[in-house]
Formats: structure tokens, C-alpha cells, sequence
């Protein structure tokens, strides 16, 4: 879908048009400089379907139109990726990924998008809103793939490419196969051509990447192209609601902003989402104790959804062990955005670091406990011995067990969000109780306590910082390992609510810090229940937001 490419990414980058259409026969004879100026003031685009169109390159320059963005950022959330471009608005008949030059002339990733597009693209299927999510989720994955940056222009492979993660995207946001696939069945051409390949082709690489996605995250009903529950996505409503959203200022999901965008492992070593989860670069591990380790991994991943890799690295690549593990969890996509399941740990024996890098939900199971001490312990008195011809043998047993006390209460804690408001979630439970207390039955925690379950709300922050006492933040819960500190929310259904906040997840979300006054759809477990009548507050553990 994108017709400027980078040729080179030498001091002087040659700039070449796509497939799509071809530069003027005299500029094959400019320099270099002029052919950037030639291409600078003529765009050549592809629309979604590969019907060609001429644009101005100069018209692409308009604001990002507040839908697109807001969508764009909600779906590089679910990517675990910084965006690697920018958004503007201008006369494209849809979308396009392409390569411009801004006022210095300098060469920038830019997905373009008309005014209307996501009014105009719903109403293309019958007002669905996966519609256009996965259209944006096709030429996203033009930029982060590298086809902008390379000469050639469109090409079947790279758009069935393109297609593949857009199913793989729309499938942890939530969408059913049927509807992640009804855009390009819809306005797909049933023959291919020398840039785009038939739409069923098209339907069939975004049927590969929903399945993958789907197999990657444990889910049972993967063959029949339902979204399963356990992933904890949000509902096609929460999509819009999202997408039609004021735009607000958004920071990259990262954490510490020395850390390079991508690092990688050595070849062969990426976890969990290529099949593995114990990565031993250094070869020392006891490889039948490691792979009963995996074992319980996948296990892990497979029943609850809760994702957790162990890399024993040779070299941390000049950053710390702690920068290290969360570049990898980033760039490895572990755990799901909403509910902050998944952990990377990193052990480097021979720069003698090691750290983990947990998402907001497991971080809350481990709360107490340390295993970044723990881990370095470990080196300390297990790798002298590792480094024998034997290598670790009985030692990697020793490295595992740091973990099973955060496994353990991960593999009994739940990670489905069972309830889309605060108020669903009370109401059951009331029920619960009375039908309990009629029969007369003995209180079973498994059927009948709230604390624990995981809720979806939707309400507006209404103080940064939560008053203390009765029927407000606990004072005892502020503060500790995590940092929490407490804000209040009215949710829209009207209960007071408190939420505690982790000192690191604000830099964990796309759209940054919470704000006061704003409206968010937040996701966390319940820790107390309050009552509406009497304005005492129920509270839970913030894990994810986005603003609505």
C-alpha cells in the first residue's frame, strides 16, 4: 500500500517508486539530489484493494484525523512495539504506508489516511468496526515489517505478509476470524495482479496470523475462529468507543528511552512466541531439566494464558540486565497488554546481572518476592560450577526454583476478565450471596468471593491522588516493592472506585500518565468491594488503560 521506498541507508538515500506506479523517465538521468526533490513533489499510492491512484504528495501533510489516531495507538498497544512512524491525514482513498520527506528533507515513515476513512470503511461492512481496525492493522505492519525501506514497490508476498499480521493483531484485540477477514472479502479483487494477490489468498493469510495468534495464546476454539474469552480482549463497542475518542497526546511504550527500539537475540534464540520458552545461549543448562522447565511454561501459557521466558545470555549487548529484559519483553510481545500476564528473565552469568522484567498483573503475584537477588545469588554460587565440563547439571534446577512461587500463585489466580463493569461484577456476587445465605450453604472462595476477579471499567479519573481512610485508599497498600499510590475513578455506572497504580505502568501504556478529569476503560482485579449507598469505595489493582 505504499509507493516511496528507501533504497539505501547510506549517508545519501536513493528514493525509488513502488509497483505502483513509476517515476518520470528524467529523472533516471538527475542526481541523486534531484531525484529526491522529482519523487518529493509527486506520491504515486495504492489503495487497500491495489486500485492505483495519484496523489500529491504535498496534500499528505494534514492532521491525523482524531479516529485514526486514537486506533492506530490502541493497536500498536497491542503490537508491544513503539510506533516507527506518523500519522496524517490527506486525499488517499483509504489508507496508505508510504516514505516522504519532510521540510528538511529528511525521509520519514508516514501512514496517510482520508478524513472519513473510518466512517467510510464501516459502512463498507455493514458498520462493523473491525473493519477498518484491520486495514490499519495491514499497513502498520508495512512499516514495522521494513517493506517501506526497501526497493520494488507493492508485491504479493509483502501484502500477504501484511495481511498475516493484520490477522495476528486483530486476534488479541478480539476479533472472530470472520470478522477480521470481511474487509478484504468485501473489497478484495477476485483476481490478483502484479502488486496484490486474490482477495481469498489475502483471506487466507489473515486466517495463518489469527490462527497463530490464537495457538500462541492457548486458545481451544482456534479451528472454528472464535476469539476466546481468556484473552481479555476488548469488545468491538470498546474498539469504537476507543477509536471516535478526543486524541490525546500518546508516549512510547517503553521504559527506559536509552534502550534501542529493537534488540536481537541470537539466531535461533527467540522465545515463547516462535515455540520456545528457556533460551540458553551459553549451552550450560542441563538440557532435560530445562525442557521440564518448558514444559511447565507452555503449560502455563496453554491453561491460563500467562506467558513467562528464561534467557541465560552470553552477552547483554552493552545494556543492563534490567533494560535488557524489558527491550526483550517489548520486542518479544509476552503476555497479554490488557492484563499485564507475562514476564521475560534475563540471567547474563558472565556479566554477572540478571533481572526480570514482569507485566502489572504477574508483577502484583510476585510482589513478594526478589528474584533479581535471587538470580545473582544463583550466579554466584552455581556458575563456577556451571563453567565445569559438566555444566550446570543439578544447578539448573536451583536457577527454576527462583520462580516457583510466582508460578505458583500464577498458575491459581485468574487471568479471564469475567466482568465488562464494576457494577456486573457486584451484582453477581449480591446474587450469589443471597441465593448462599437461603440455602443456607457454607461460603465457598471459589464461587463466592469477589476479590480476585478481574473487571473491565469504564469511568472518568476524578483525583490523582485518592484520599485515605474509611471507604478509601488503604494506606497500608501505598507505596512498597511496586510504588502503588492511589487514584480515584467514578466508574460510568456510577460507583466510586479506587484504583492503585504501580509507579512503572504508566510508562508500560501508550497513552502515558493517567490524567485528571479524563475517561478511560481500565482493566485490573478487584481487591475490596465498597458499597454505592453509602459512597464507600471498592478498589482493585490497576493493570492497563486506555483513554476513551
Amino acid at each position: 500500500m505504499r509507493t516511496l521506498h528507501l533504497a539505501s541507508m547510506g549517508a545519501l538515500a536513493a528514493l525509488l517508486t513502488s509497483g505502483c506506479g513509476k517515476a518520470d523517465d528524467t529523472s533516471k538521468m538527475a542526481s541523486s539530489a534531484a531525484k529526491v526533490e522529482a519523487i518529493a513533489s509527486t506520491l504515486q499510492a495504492c489503495s487497500y484493494d491495489g486500485t492505483p491512484v495519484q496523489a500529491d504528495g504535498a496534500a499528505l501533510t494534514g492532521g491525523a484525523p482524531q479516529d485514526c489516531a486514537s486506533a492506530v495507538t490502541r493497536i500498536m498497544g497491542y503490537t508491544g512495539l513503539p510506533a516507527n512512524f506518523v500519522v496524517v491525514s490527506g486525499p488517499v482513498p483509504n489508507a496508505a504506508a508510504v516514505i516522504l520527506l519532510d521540510d528538511k528533507r529528511v525521509p520519514r515513515r508516514v501512514i496517510a489516511f482520508n478524513p472519513t476513512f473510518m466512517k467510510a470503511a464501516e459502512a463498507q461492512v455493514g458498520g462493523s468496526p473491525w473493519g477498518p481496525i484491520s486495514i490499519m492493522a495491514h499497513e502498520i505492519a508495512h512499516h514495522l515489517s521494513g517493506h517501506t525501506i526497501v526497493p520494488g514497490g507493492s508485491r504479493p508476498d509483502i501484502e500477504l505478509e501484511a495481511d498475516k499480521f493484520s490477522g495476528y493483531v486483530l486476534q488479541k484485540m478480539g476479533a472472530p476470524l470472520a470478522e477480521a477477514q470481511r474487509m478484504i472479502l468485501t473489497v478484495g479483487s477476485s483476481h490478483g495482479s502484479p502488486t496484490h494477490p486474490a482477495r481469498n489468498q489475502r483471506a487466507d493469510a489473515i486466517r495463518q496470523g489469527w490462527r497463530q495468534s490464537c495457538m500462541q495464546s492457548g486458545g481451544l476454539e482456534c479451528a472454528g475462529g472464535k476469539a476466546p474469552a481468556a484473552q481479555g480482549a476488548a469488545s468491538p463497542g470498546a474498539i469504537a468507543r476507543a477509536a471516535t475518542a478526543p486524541q490525546v497526546a500518546t508516549t512510547p511504550a517503553v521504559v527506559n528511552a536509552s534502550v534501542p527500539a529493537r534488540i536481537l537475540p541470537a539466531p535461533g534464540s527467540i522465545p515463547f512466541k516462535y515455540g520456545r520458552f528457556i533460551v540458553d545461549e551459553t549451552g550450560r543448562l542441563d538440557p532435560a531439566r530445562a525442557k521440564t522447565m518448558e514444559q511447565r511454561l507452555y503449560r502455563l501459557a496453554r491453561d491460563s494464558g500467562v506467558e513467562m521466558s528464561v534467557l541465560v545470555v552470553d552477552d547483554l549487548k552493552g545494556l543492563s540486565a534490567n533494560d535488557y529484559a524489558w527491550a526483550m519483553m517489548r520486542q518479544l510481545r509476552i503476555g497479554k497488554l490488557d492484563v499485564g500476564n507475562g514476564a521475560v528473565a534475563v540471567v547474563a552469568p558472565r556479566q554477572h546481572q540478571a533481572a526480570v522484567a514482569f507485566g502489572p498483573g504477574l508483577a502484583k503475584e510476585a510482589e513478594f518476592s526478589d528474584p533479581d537477588t535471587q538470580l545473582v545469588q544463583w550466579i554466584d554460587a552455581a556458575w563456577p560450577n556451571c563453567e565445569d565440563a559438566d555444566g550446570c547439571a543439578g544447578w539448573t534446577d536451583a536457577l527454576f526454583t527462583v520462580f516457583d512461587g510466582t508460578l505458583f500463585w500464577a498458575e491459581r489466580s485468574k487471568w479471564t476478565i469475567g466482568y465488562q463493569s464494576l457494577g456486573q461484577l457486584l451484582d453477581h456476587y449480591t446474587r450469589i450471596n443471597a441465593e448462599r445465605m437461603q440455602t443456607k450453604r457454607s461460603f465457598n472462595a471459589a464461587t463466592d468471593q469477589p476479590n480476585g476477579n478481574l473487571v473491565r471499567v469504564t469511568g472518568r479519573i476524578t483525583n490523582l491522588k485518592s484520599p485515605t481512610g474509611y471507604g478509601q485508599a488503604n494506606e497500608r497498600l501505598l507505596g512498597g516493592k511496586l510504588g502503588y499510590t492511589a487514584v480515584s475513578m467514578i466508574t460510568d455506572d456510577g460507583h466510586d472506585l479506587v484504583l492503585y497504580v504501580a509507579s512503572r505502568l504508566a510508562r508500560l501504556m501508550p497513552s502515558g500518565a493517567l490524567r485528571n478529569g479524563a475517561r478511560y476503560t481500565a482493566v485490573g482485579r478487584l481487591q475490596s468491594t465498597g458499597d454505592k449507598a453509602s459512597k464507600q469505595a471498592s478498589s482493585m489493582w490497576l493493570f492497563s488503560y486506555d483513554p476513551i
